[in-house]
């Protein structure tokens, strides 16, 4: 994601947890299982989202890093000599 693209998730992210917090606040006890687990829920994605935008930086660094392309200049002259 680039940077307007994380804001407006993070903010569509905000919007929803603030309506299910007074959803939670206003609701009775049975209802307030409810949204409790739809809460847990919202917080599952949203950490499984940041993983995986993790995940790909990393991925991205490791594909366009000046490391890697030292590290495969240097795998080069091994391949040639058969190692």
């Amino acid at each position: 994601m680039d940077v307007k693209q994380k804001q407006k998730y993070e903010a569509c992210f905000n919007y929803i947890g603030e309506a299910m917090a007074k959803a939670y606040e206003s609701a009775d006890k049975k209802r307030r299982n409810e949204i409790n687990s739809y809460i847990k829920c919202l917080n599952n994605m949203y950490v499984y989202t940041n993983n995986l935008e993790i995940k790909l930086m990393i991925n991205d660094t490791n594909k366009n890093s000046t490391f890697r392309r030292k590290r495969l200049q240097q795998e080069r002259p091994f391949e040639k000599n058969g190692r």
